[in-house]
């Protein structure tokens, strides 16, 4: 008897591939609390709260993980804290007030930050001015965040106080940061995201610094400074050095600003009848108009060193780029420090004199202006600044003043006698 093995095909069921099912984004975000764990706690998992150790607030929003201080331990006051969150959140999706018991608006801070950002770039505004702005607005938002404030109308002017006490750096960076602030707050209210600004100007200022005072400059030490030009080595070639002498002499006798300087053109400059030349330009930083003149001998001295030819004479070309444009004043800006740290200029007590671009060109220039008893409005002309700016910055420090006004009122004692 034949034996045979009866072999059964068995067929594969067909697979069957089923589409890939997308997570539905949600338009409320869930907030949940996990424990900071301390140290020495006995529960060691984020998930478990039933401890003593701080509380945080976590939720995703626009694929980005946020994570808030709750600013309590206990567990009940932190879900307390969550549930009201989601609250606002769920409010700001349908453009409702909040829950909260101010009763404010719902526009979420980080939304208006954002569409106050594009509006920047849409009005041709610088894109590192953009830049400044974004990371300015991004930092103030995530300190309200860390308070647990989310929407824009529960920020409450002790919010934005207290953010103006914890800032740091020189007066005049936090005064910039609180202008910002201000503008923003502005914009929500103009834009109807807001009823009242919590921003209060008069309130946020931030004072000057009495202790400030602008460097310059006299006639001596800057060909002291001129004479340590050799002394720039490495990369500086005798075309950068004759460069830098021509650029620092510009604004030694014009006030000039180092952007202004470095980017300045021949079209510019007209020769007058009398053989000197006038000057005219707006500033790269303000737009006003510069009015200033040179003698014949000044401006030979800066086309000694410039471009013999082109539109520019101390760049090829006007960069479009503003990064790379950025790159090329602050190289110049370098060079000039270098020099003023190799030339070891001193005071009248003898002490170095940390001196920058702005200290042989424009303090230097108003400095010889007001000591030819130049009234401050028509320094402020040449400059391109206004006398208020004038008289703030640089009258306070003109020794020539003080002998001036000792001069007249001796005058003034000695016409008056009196007998008592």
């Amino acid at each position: 008897m034949e034996s045979s093995a009866a072999v059964t095909a068995v067929e594969a069921p067909p697979v069957v591939i089923r589409p890939a099912v997308r997570r539905k984004r949600r338009d409320v975000p869930k907030v949940k609390v996990y424990s900071r764990h301390m140290r020495l706690c006995k529960l060691t998992k984020d998930t478990k709260t039933a401890c003593n150790c701080p509380k945080s607030l976590v939720f995703w929003r626009d694929s980005k993980l946020h994570r808030v201080s709750a600013e309590t331990n206990d567990r009940h006051a932190a879900e307390q804290k969550a549930r009201e969150l989601e609250n606002n959140f769920a409010a700001a999706a349908k453009g409702q007030p909040t829950t909260s018991p101010i009763k404010s608006e719902s526009f979420l801070i980080g939304d208006l930050v954002d569409a106050f950002v594009a509006k920047k770039n849409g009005d041709d505004v610088k894109r590192a001015t953009v830049q400044q702005w974004r990371f300015e607005l991004t930092n103030f938002a995530q300190f309200l965040q860390r308070r647990g404030l989310i929407n824009i109308g529960d920020v409450r002017p002790d919010d934005v106080q207290a953010w103006r006490d914890g800032l740091e750096g020189a007066p005049a960076g936090r005064r910039k940061r609180v202008l910002f602030i201000v503008a923003f707050f502005q914009y929500c209210v103009d834009f109807n995201k807001l009823v009242k600004s919590p921003a209060i100007k008069s309130q946020l200022r931030v004072k000057r610094s009495a202790t400030q005072e602008p460097k310059a400059l006299d006639n001596v030490q800057f060909s002291k400074l001129l004479a340590a030009l050799p002394k720039l080595n490495g990369r500086t070639t005798d075309a950068d050095r004759a460069k830098l002498k021509s650029l620092g002499i510009l604004m030694r006798m014009t006030g000039l600003a180092l952007k202004d300087g470095v980017c300045c053109s021949r079209d510019v400059f007209e020769q007058m009848p009398n053989g000197k030349f006038r000057m005219y330009l707006r500033r790269a930083k303000t737009g006003k108009a510069v009015n200033n003149f040179l003698s014949a001998e000044t401006m030979a001295a800066v086309l000694k060193g410039a471009n013999a030819s082109g539109k520019y004479l101390f760049i090829p070309a006007l960069p479009t780029d503003e990064k790379e444009l950025k790159n090329l004043v602050e190289w110049f800006g370098g060079r000039f420090a270098k020099l003023a740290d190799l030339a070891d200029i001193t005071d009248e007590n003898g002490e170095k004199i940390k001196a920058g671009s702005h200290s042989f060109g424009r303090h230097s220039f108003v400095l010889m202006c007001l000591n030819a008893d130049m009234p401050t409005h028509d320094i402020g002309t040449l400059i391109g600044d206004s006398a208020h700016v004038v008289e703030q910055h640089y009258s306070t420090w003109i020794a020539s003043r003080a002998a001036r006004l000792e001069q007249r009122m001796m005058s003034v004692i000695d016409s008056n006698p009196c007998q008592w």
